[in-house]
């Protein structure tokens, strides 16, 4: 069920209950509220906090224009248009782009209901409104708080792996002499990326409102590093997607640069990034056959230049990993899902 139903999905259903029956309580129509609970649950509580003192101007800006609109033209087509259209400039104008969806939806909303009670409508709408806002809030911030570190595990996990099969793909291409587009590959793993950096800040501003501990922000810096370094890993292997085949490859040229990403890749996929010596003795083979080349412009010289690069990059991704696993088996209150299995090095 866990992957049916999140920490989103449930805080969602709480939301959407709680609005309901606070709106049915005190006999306010719950439609508005309930879809502003639904569009105002965010992923982080400071989210929460920071668009919901945004929303609220906004949602009264997008009534006020509802009952203006309305009654200059009635009920019609041109009505539902020009309200959305002034709602969205003056929002935009105004800076409260975040606020926006939830203005637009209550204005939107508003017009059928509107009736010769202006102030009436006014205040029913935008209590409700608010009611569904401020319901979001707090459930956001009290139910079941994000935790991002393990989801920020898998996702690099999942990165490292699929670079490392992605890279693979690149160098096949190159020895087939594709002519497809292979810096699809790289553009995918780079906005993958960008979402990992995305949950990187997500826990630093859920830290500006909640406790955490030294060894959180150390587990969560670690988690920081291993991003910067694979964000170094993908610009060589981007940099290996635009290289170009000038020259003709034996097959024990070939050979040698599938035996590096193979050794890169089994690294990468490793938990522990674990560098064995025959990654060693395959690097220096690499240095061996950049040294035999004459031409720099050749593609087995900048092949080799970005192997021997990558190489230094993944030595200290290894280096700090080693640091780090070491120091979480030290401390017993050290989070214990960046290192899932507790084992000994061989």
């Amino acid at each position: 069920m866990k992957s049916w139903i999140g920490r989103r999905v449930i805080k969602t259903g709480v939301a959407v209950f709680i609005t309901a029956l606070i709106c049915h309580l005190i006999k306010l129509p719950p439609t508005f509220a309930v879809i502003t609970a639904i569009v105002t649950t965010e992923p982080t509580a400071a989210d929460s906090l920071k668009k919901g003192m945004i929303r609220l101007p906004a949602a009264a800006l997008g009534a006020s224009f509802a009952i203006a609109v309305d009654f200059f033209f009635g009920q019609n087509a041109l009505t539902y248009a020009l309200v959305a259209m002034l709602t969205i400039i003056v929002c935009s104008k105004l800076k409260f782009d975040t606020g926006t969806l939830v203005a637009t939806l209550t204005a939107v909303a508003m017009i059928p209901g509107t009736t010769d009670h202006a102030i009436f409508d006014f205040s029913t709408r935008i209590s409700g409104t608010s009611i569904g806002i401020i319901v979001s809030t707090f459930v956001n911030f009290i139910i079941l708080p994000p935790k991002f570190g393990p989801i920020l595990v898998k996702k690099i996990d999942e990165l490292f792996t699929k670079s490392a099969t992605n890279f693979s793909l690149i160098i096949q291409s190159h020895f087939l002499d594709d002519t497809n587009d292979r810096a699809k590959y790289y553009r995918h793993l780079h906005e993958e990326l960008t979402k990992a950096y995305q949950l990187i800040q997500f826990q630093h501003d859920e830290w500006q409102y909640r406790r955490s501990t030294d060894f959180e922000r150390r587990s969560f810096g670690y988690l920081e590093k291993k991003l910067s370094y694979l964000h170094l890993i993908l610009f060589h292997i981007g940099k290996v997607c635009h290289l170009r085949l000038n020259q003709t490859l034996s097959q024990q040229d070939q050979k040698l640069i599938k035996q590096a990403v193979d050794s890169f890749s089994n690294i990468y996929q490793d938990d522990y990034h674990q560098i064995t010596t025959n990654h060693y003795i395959t690097i220096e083979k690499i240095k061996q056959l950049r040294n035999k080349q004459t031409k720099q412009d050749t593609f087995l010289s900048q092949i080799c230049h970005e192997f021997i690069s990558l190489h230094e990059v993944t030595a200290e991704l290894a280096e700090i990993t080693t640091d780090e696993r070491r120091f979480s088996m030290e401390e017993n209150d050290y989070p214990t899902y960046i290192f899932k299995k507790q084992l000994l090095y061989d």
